[in-house]
């Protein structure tokens, strides 16, 4: 072979190297995508991340196992506690009214209503993968389960109701009576028997198995071409799993995704409310994506209808906030966020990432 086509070979080999390189960072072919993700989530390729994230691997959520026993018996109480309305001041909303097992253990709407017909602020979060949470509540005010069942029933806002007024209309049941003694071993049923009740049976709940589990038994040659490619977006060009990682697929972090709309109308402060910390100004929790097809609408103050809105909106950097200081709070202008910037996403890529949540 003389010197010529020798170079002409080197050339093309170079060129389909260039371009295999390219096509493996943005996921178009997909040759080489089903044998890099043929394998488990650890030898799957890196994520792509930005300074300072905090990644740990994808990976099965564990269910809880069937009850039995006491604890099936706790469950029960807690799951009729849940859906009676006498926990609420005017004995017509129940915990259930804003978190209902048909509608992805959320209420469907943007924001929840409450005690006579009040408007709240910020979107009922699904519960899903509530045992799974460090925190509860956007803002993480809640440390367990078991606080957090105490703030809406006495949240004027919500059920309204005092402690004591609760209480006498349990203690006055027969039946309530009956049960808490075979369960808790009480004679007089307190607060905090009612929060316990709640809190396990809150626990009791258990995931849909979706194609993501089949992922981990089965692996990824279960999903589609569609879904494999948002898996590989999600983890490097998206820039998704930056936050959004883990079995849970949330790292149970504060964002300010510029979606507090500070200084403006639906003003939230998130998280600074609870610290009083200006770098938590308009900082939320990140939810978990498990079952996210079925909790819509999306962000604190569920303005955002659907998943393909979700994406553009990361796509874009997420919204944007104002820099002078606000006229109704004390709270300085939030940070932005150094997990958070613009991403170049097509429009098939996009449709890619919501193929992929939608099997989450």
């Amino acid at each position: 072979m003389n010197a010529v086509p020798r170079l002409l070979l080197i050339a093309a080999s170079v060129l389909l190297l260039v371009a295999a390189v390219s096509n493996d960072a943005d996921g178009s072919d997909i040759g080489w995508l089903r044998a890099a993700y043929s394998g488990a989530p650890e030898n799957w390729p890196a994520p792509q991340l930005e300074e300072g994230a905090e990644f740990t691997e994808f990976g099965p959520l564990v269910r809880p196992k069937r009850a039995e026993g006491i604890a099936a018996e706790r469950i029960a109480l807690g799951e009729r506690l849940f859906k009676d309305p006498r926990l609420s001041a005017s004995g017509q909303i129940a915990c259930e009214s804003c978190h209902n097992r048909r509608l992805g253990w959320g209420d469907g709407l943007p924001v929840a209503f409450g005690h006579d017909r009040q408007t709240g602020t910020r979107n009922a979060q699904s519960l899903f993968t509530a045992a799974y949470m460090e925190e509860l509540f956007w803002d993480g005010r809640s440390a367990s389960l078991e606080d957090q069942a105490h703030l809406p029933i006495a949240n004027p806002v919500e059920m309204a109701a005092e402690a004591a007024t609760i209480e006498a209309r349990l203690n006055g049941d027969v039946e309530y009576r009956a049960d808490f003694a075979s369960a808790y071993a009480v004679k007089t049923i307190a607060m905090d028997d009612v929060a316990s009740a709640l809190a396990i049976f809150q626990r009791s709940i258990r995931l849909p198995t979706r194609k993501w589990d089949r992922v981990f038994t089965d692996g990824t040659q279960v999903l589609s071409d569609q879904e494999l490619r948002g898996l590989h977006l999600f983890r490097t060009k998206a820039g998704c799993a930056n936050c959004h990682n883990g079995p849970l697929l949330s790292d149970q972090k504060y964002h300010n995704i510029g979606m507090s709309f500070y200084a403006r109308k639906y003003e939230d402060v998130g998280r600074y409310a609870v610290t009083g910390n200006p770098v938590d100004v308009g900082r939320f929790r990140t939810p978990s994506l498990r079952a996210v097809q079925r909790t819509g609408p999306y962000m604190h103050n569920g303005l955002i209808p659907n998943l393909r809105g979700l994406v553009n909106l990361y796509a874009g950097g997420g919204g944007r906030d104002r820099i002078a200081q606000s006229r109704t709070t004390d709270a300085p202008p939030p940070q932005p966020d150094p997990l958070l910037r613009p991403r170049q996403l097509t429009r098939q890529e996009r449709a890619a990432i919501v193929a992929f949540l939608e099997i989450l």
